[in-house]
């Protein structure tokens, strides 16, 4: 009689604790109050001055290296992105990871829609800015493309790096990534430093949000579907991750 095939290895991820959604509800009522009080007092103000500060200092190297993170990070990017990342985990016959992966940063980067609806800033003026992309609407708080980046980089250390050295290198490169992508966002003039601020701050809460979901709610019954066993091919239950 064939041996029934047991359920995948845990993933290990950190953030069992219900309090985490204590902790996500509060970072995101800190982030929505940044996103008003930017809209209040930021333009004309400290927020519209500082997009000004970075018109003089542009170049033809960085024009060019800015827009490219513009389209590699627009939204049909960020789904590239996600669904090639999702696919070769499922090649390598990772399916739980795949998920966890694929949910954590989805949802920490499609926080930023919340974002956007409940506070309904007025882009930078592109005359004020000299915007080299053309932006409009009432959706710049926060960053969609800094919520992903960051959201991106969550996904990184939380799922998929196993060691302490691999979470250290995540995070420093993660670091630098999200720097870039925010950065570029200002110096193409079409958000304000509150803007990538807040897209930081609303993807780490829905970050903290999903954790305890997925450790308590999602990941057990996905490691004991006889579908993911068969998909990451582990007869003895190992090599799931």
């Amino acid at each position: 009689m064939k041996e029934p095939r047991r359920p995948l290895p845990c993933l290990r991820m950190p953030g069992q604790s219900w309090l985490l959604l204590a902790a996500s509800f509060g970072l995101f009522a800190l982030t929505l109050g940044l996103g008003y009080l930017g809209k209040t007092y930021g333009s004309p103000g400290p927020d519209l001055a500082m997009d000004q500060l970075l018109v003089p200092g542009r170049n033809p190297v960085l024009t060019g290296l800015f827009l490219t993170a513009d389209a590699i990070f627009s939204p049909l990017g960020n789904i590239i992105i996600l669904a090639l990342a999702c696919l070769l985990l499922m090649i390598l016959k990772k399916p739980l990871t795949a998920i966890a992966f694929g949910s954590l940063v989805a949802v920490g980067w499609l926080s930023s829609e919340l974002g956007k609806i409940a506070v309904l800033r007025l882009r930078p003026p592109a005359d004020a800015t000299q915007a080299l992309i053309a932006e409009a609407g009432h959706d710049s708080f926060p960053s969609g493309h800094t919520a992903f980046a960051a959201a991106l980089v969550w996904g990184a250390i939380l799922v998929l790096a196993q060691t302490r050295h691999q979470r250290t290198v995540a995070a420093v490169a993660g670091a630098v990534l999200v720097i870039v992508v925010a950065y570029s966002r200002l110096y193409l003039g079409v958000h304000y430093p509150s803007d990538v601020l807040g897209a930081v701050l609303i993807s780490t809460a829905a970050v903290l949000f999903w954790l305890p979901v997925w450790n308590r709610l999602i990941e057990p019954p996905l490691r004991r579907s006889s579908l993911m066993v068969r998909m990451a091919n582990t007869p003895k239950g190992g090599g799931g991750r």
